[in-house]
């Protein structure tokens, strides 16, 4: 048997990276409860009363309303000043720019609210809510290396550093495929603040590591996180885990993953599906074909695991059950090792010429030069020599490759025949190939000088199996 392959497992990563709802309602709090954060002694009395009237229109959700207001306010106090230059009614305040981005943040029109809070930053690089809303921004335009910034800087001028907002750093440079920058925030993240770790945040890591091939370090993770989830998720990372063993040749471990699964879920039929494709992996064939007879119980077979059922079935000296798979498949699709494999199941059943009349049956037009060789061995093993002598000739005229063979066998039933001008014709042409040249000299030896004389010894022993010798 050959090419014996099982429908792949490949429980492949399926995350998805997102970030913390937790960071976006931080940017609404900050917006909302403006009046208490405002106070402060640098904001000059107009910006003061803009901030106001915007503030409730914010809390109304007239976020448009809100943001002319802010810009009409602009409007009056020039062009843009550069840092440090006296704004004395404070038109240009990072307050005022803050507040306009977060309209517009709000809004989902994240260009002018990228525009809005990078004036505010402009105005004044402390600005920790600016910096947070940028990160929003900027990661709804898909810009993430500026989400990535963001998100840093606020989290290293909070005054009580928020572990969320290094983990939207992480995840926005996931998103960016900046997997090695990544790893570094991820584990800035879990060395400083590993009581905050969170299930997510551990998948994402495992994520950049899978990423920069660095599978043996995130097995330790994949492993807690397969243990510690649970429902589909849990199913997902176990998955995952038995790829990576087996991706890693880690057979053992893959092995005792797999039987673990089996008891524990053993109405899932992709955990002996994997079953299947370790033994396939490793030769063993009967704890192959017992895996997928579960699972033709837990779920009807493909059209490809019906095929490989059969194929193991024929492969361990089962071919009664191989061959009404084989008869089946092949009234859906006449492939030509279908109907091999099927001729070789009922040979080894003795039922010839049922084999016969499948190959027949079954064969494609035209057929290749290996089908009508079988068919001419059938033939010959079930003595119909004349039949047999002609399809021997058939093939060695349509394939070069069996040329020598066939001539030889051609010989052969010509003898079994007593027609020695016919077996002395096709001997003399099985000699001319290098692989057929002795036998074909020694049957010569054999043939009478005139008329064909056979006698029932000579006939006995001229007798031949289907495949004889050369």
């Amino acid at each position: 048997m050959q090419n014996l392959t099982a429908t792949q497992f490949t429980g492949r990563p399926r995350m998805r990276v997102s970030l913390p709802a937790g960071v976006l309602l931080a940017a609404v709090v900050l917006l909302t409860t403006w009046p208490l954060r405002a106070d402060t002694g640098d904001l000059p009395g107009p910006a003061r009363v803009a901030l106001a009237k915007a503030a409730r229109l914010i809390q109304d959700k007239a976020y448009g309303e809100a943001a002319a207001a802010l810009e009409a306010f602009q409007a009056g106090g020039g062009p843009f000043p550069g840092p440090g230059i006296e704004d004395p009614r404070g038109t240009h305040h990072p307050e005022i720019y803050f507040a306009l981005g977060t309209c517009r943040l709000m809004q989902k029109a994240y260009a002018p609210a990228k525009t809005a809070y990078q004036k505010a930053l402009q105005r004044d690089p402390s600005h920790l809510a600016s910096w947070l809303n940028l990160a929003q921004a900027a990661y709804g335009l898909g810009d993430y290396p500026l989400a990535a910034r963001g998100f840093a800087e606020a989290y290293e001028r909070a005054t009580a550093p928020d572990p969320e907002y290094l983990y939207s750093s992480a995840a926005a440079l996931l998103m960016a495929e900046d997997y090695g920058t990544a790893l570094k925030a991820f584990e800035k993240l879990f060395t400083r603040h590993p009581d905050a770790v969170q299930t997510a945040w551990r998948e994402n890591y495992v994520h950049a590591l899978l990423a920069e091939n660095q599978v043996r370090r995130a097995l330790p993770h994949i492993r807690e996180l397969a243990a510690a989830a649970t429902g589909e998720k849990q199913v997902q990372w176990q998955e995952i885990l038995l790829h990576q063993y087996l991706a890693l040749d880690m057979t053992r471990d893959a092995h005792n993953l797999i039987l673990k699964l089996t008891r524990e879920a053993p109405l899932r039929d992709k955990w002996w599906q994997a079953l299947a494709h370790l033994g396939l992996r490793q030769n063993r064939y009967e704890q192959a074909l017992m895996a997928l007879t579960v699972v033709g119980w837990l779920r009807p077979l493909s059209r490809q695991e019906t095929r490989l059922v059969a194929d193991l079935n024929l492969q361990v000296g089962v071919p009664v059950k191989a061959a009404p798979l084989y008869a089946a498949a092949l009234e859906e699709n006449r492939d030509p090792r279908l109907l091999k494999n099927l001729v070789q199941a009922l040979e080894q059943l003795g039922r010839l010429e049922e084999a016969l009349a499948a190959c027949r049956r079954f064969a494609p037009h035209p057929r290749d030069g290996e089908l009508a060789m079988i068919e001419a061995d059938l033939l010959y093993a079930l003595e119909r020599f004349a039949e047999a002598g002609q399809a021997y000739r058939q093939a060695a005229a349509a394939d070069r490759l069996r040329a020598g063979r066939a001539w030889l066998m051609a010989g052969y039933a010509a003898l079994q025949l007593q027609d020695a001008a016919a077996g002395r014709e096709a001997l003399a042409k099985a000699a001319t190939f290098e692989g057929q040249r002795q036998a074909a000299l020694v049957a010569m030896r054999r043939l009478p000088d005139s008329e064909p004389s056979v006698t029932k010894e000579s006939k006995t022993s001229t007798k031949r199996s289907r495949l004889p010798p050369g």
